[in-house]
């Protein structure tokens, strides 16, 4: 009896960490201009993918500090991931290009991408390590309008991470504008 409890206690932290797991690599077409874009890991201390609007304020509101985080922590790489079916491929290529991120954005038609991390608003954030674990996912900051966030969640999780510390939060409140799935696809 003791073995059997010893055994599934064992399974059950297994179940935990496959389901705790997401690609190291995300790839598709350039939000910018459809050339095939792929973002890993390349030997860097974690993935962050953070899913974004064209038209959502509150994504909107978070990009200088995502812009900033990208600057601060070189250490990880950055990719953002445009999903929302309703918003319109001319639209999409305008707003982003004119935010001018200094990372790559990925146009994920259909809401594969969204569905495999099961991101629900826009921001959506996720940082993934090396052996595909998650080790922070939820909202950018604390609040839908950045300014006003008493918690900047990504920011404290990359600064964790980049000084080899557990997490403190793993896990924020996503706020923001729900992705698209809708079967009306502009792209």
């Amino acid at each position: 009896m003791k073995f059997a409890a010893i055994f599934l206690g064992c399974l059950s932290l297994f179940t935990v960490q496959i389901a705790a797991s997401l690609p190291t690599q995300v790839e598709g077409p350039s939000a910018l201009n459809t050339k095939l874009t792929e973002v890993g890991l390349e030997q860097k201390k974690g993935l962050v993918v953070v899913f974004l609007s064209a038209v959502c304020p509150c994504s909107n509101s978070h990009l200088n500090e995502l812009k900033t985080l990208s600057r601060e922590f070189p250490q990880f790489n950055f990719v953002g991931v445009h999903s929302n079916v309703d918003e319109g491929k001319d639209l999409t290529e305008r707003y982003f290009a004119n935010v001018n991120l200094p990372f790559p954005i990925v146009q994920d038609s259909g809401a594969r991408i969204a569905n495999e991390f099961k991101a629900l608003k826009t921001p959506h954030a996720f940082v993934i390590l090396q052996d595909g674990a998650v080790a922070y996912e939820g909202g950018v900051s604390s609040s839908r309008n950045f300014d006003s966030a008493d918690q900047k969640f990504l920011r404290e999780a990359l600064s964790d991470l980049a000084a080899d510390k557990k997490v403190r939060t793993p896990e924020g409140r996503t706020l923001g504008c729900v992705i698209s799935r809708g079967a009306k696809n502009v792209w």
